[in-house]
């Protein structure tokens, strides 16, 4: 018999945390899709939208940080003229 070799132990290898997925009915959700919709709108027409773009970052940024589950009454105010305003033709 041949005598046999010794095996190294392998590391495994370390993966990357999956980033978290956001339902489309979630509020992150919601305001990612209204923030391509404005980029959408720019790059069709090349209209500034970056002052609204902007605004919804921050929301996006904000229920992020501290896991809103609702929006302020003002922000849902604003957020519904923003989807009128860049509404696709």
């Amino acid at each position: 018999m041949k005598p046999t070799k010794k095996v190294a132990a392998k590391k495994v290898a370390k993966k990357k945390p999956a980033k978290k997925a956001y339902r489309k009915d979630s509020i992150v959700g919601k305001l990612l899709q209204l923030k391509y919709r404005i980029n959408e709108w720019y790059q069709i027409y090349g209209e500034d939208t970056s002052d609204d773009k902007t605004y919804v970052m921050s929301l996006i940024s904000d229920i992020r940080k501290h896991g809103f589950t609702k929006l302020a009454p003002e922000d849902h105010h604003c957020c519904n003229g923003l989807w009128r305003r860049y509404e696709i033709k």
